[in-house]
């Protein structure tokens, strides 16, 4: 029992800074603000339909007939102005659970006319968890207030690790519900081997003819490949089905909400179907240290009086006559944080140099990168380049979690491609000075 109870303390109870439960409060909260406020005019239209169409469900099962518009309008409102309170973390020992139980009834109500909108549930679900546990004890004004009056701020703790796991584990239900939901149907196993799905995707298609819009961009092109519905049926279940592994490890639950996020957008590239939530990767936040792309790197000394530069010693080598190539190396010099890497290009001397003293071959389809005299290539040296660029662009590094293959198919497809698409130039650019120093190349010229 004893070792029981140890088990679960380690799994749910982990020590988690207080920073990564406030981002969650603050996308949820931003995404359900968007929804409020884009959505305003339909929502308001839609308390005003027919009486006819509305069918109370969930916890407002016992209302007997809708709301008055003027006062569905001022609950709408009223709840735009919780929204932005439980994403500033104003006052949210008060305001974080009313916004957290308005917005449950709020979406209640909406599912109660015409249909239900499950795509949502999520959201509201995590909302309710946010809430109502503290969220808000940092990233808010209220943990600025405590700052001013010289609090001391809150470290990682317990409290902050139970509610995150519990999202997770929402949000794993949500997936494996909806497998089971699959076998529990009239269509059962049908689904796996892709025909149930096929079906869907083609009367998808044909409503959408008939209403006069278009369908998925990809529905023409795969529709007469029944072998692809096979393998996406299959990946569907183990997908959903399989969620519950996601709980097992962490690099398990990052892998599982990666390819389950590319699930979605190959729903919106098939049948044109949007789940923004899922799309826009919000949902999937909890699986992943989020609060570690507001740590900041140590400042580097300068060197001169030139740019930051890291004392690490790392070079980038590159297809000097591949436009795409070159562009890829001024996106780099724009956007870095510390001046770190030098540039020789696979052609020049020193690029073979390097090749041959590394071991690798004389090829020209990929990026290699030499940093501290390890080597990367491919997909790896992209996303290693990248974690020294600005922000929004480091944040790719989260990509690590995509298996290494997969990775380096997208990357070989695109190099295949380079000069067809973007096309070559008859020597690699050089840029102005004081850049020009860092170019390997330029040293030979």
């Amino acid at each position: 029992m004893m070792k029981l109870l140890k088990n679960i303390r380690t799994y749910w109870f982990i020590k988690v800074d207080p920073k990564r439960l406030a981002l969650l409060r603050i996308a949820t909260g931003c995404f359900s603000l968007w929804y409020l406020l884009s959505r305003f005019d339909m929502l308001q239209k839609m308390a005003g339909s027919d009486m006819e169409t509305f069918r109370p469900t969930g916890v407002l099962g016992w209302m007997d007939q809708p709301l008055m518009p003027e006062v569905f309008l001022g609950i709408t409102v009223a709840l735009i102005a919780l929204n932005i309170a439980y994403i500033i973390g104003w006052k949210f020992r008060f305001t974080g659970p009313v916004f957290a139980i308005g917005a449950l009834l709020y979406f209640t109500y909406r599912n109660s006319w015409s249909m239900l909108y499950h795509n949502r549930n999520a959201l509201i679900l995590h909302i309710v968890i946010l809430g109502l546990v503290a969220s808000a004890d940092a990233l808010s004004w209220d943990s600025w207030k405590r700052g001013k009056n010289k609090m001391k701020p809150r470290g990682a703790h317990w409290q902050y690790g139970w509610p995150i796991q519990l999202i997770c584990a929402v949000t794993v239900g949500s997936y494996f519900l909806s497998g089971v939901a699959k076998l529990a149907g009239d269509l059962a196993w049908e689904w796996a081997n892709g025909t149930a799905m096929r079906s869907q995707v083609a009367v998808d298609a044909l409503r959408k003819e008939v209403l006069g819009s278009e369908a998925g961009p990809l529905f023409n092109l795969i529709f007469e490949h029944t072998w692809l519905f096979l393998i996406m049926g299959i990946l569907t279940f183990l997908l959903e089905l399989g969620a519950p592994l996601a709980m097992v490890k962490r690099k398990w639950g990052m892998v599982w909400a990666v390819f389950t996020w590319m699930m979605h957008w190959g729903i919106f590239f098939i049948m044109g179907i949007r789940f923004r939530y899922q799309m826009s990767g919000l949902l999937f936040l909890s699986f992943f240290d989020i609060e570690k792309v507001l740590t900041r790197k140590k400042k580097i000394s300068q060197m001169g009086e030139g740019p930051e530069k890291s004392t690490d010693t790392s070079v980038v080598l590159f297809d000097g006559v591949c436009s795409m190539c070159n562009s890829w190396v001024r996106f780099i010099l724009k956007r870095e944080k510390y001046a770190m890497y030098q540039f020789a290009s696979l052609q020049s001397e020193t690029g073979k140099r390097l090749l041959e003293a590394y071991g690798l071959s004389e090829q020209l389809s990929s990026i290699v990168l030499i940093h501290n005299g390890k080597v990367y290539q491919k997909s790896d040296a992209v996303l290693q380049i990248c974690k020294n660029l600005k922000k929004p662009w480091s944040w790719s590094k989260m990509l690590w979690v995509v298996p290494k293959m997969l990775r380096d198919r997208v990357y070989d497809y695109a190099a295949a491609n380079r000069y067809n698409w973007f096309g070559k130039q008859e020597q690699c650019e050089l840029p102005d000075a004081p850049v020009r120093i860092r170019f390997l190349d330029s040293q030979n010229r």
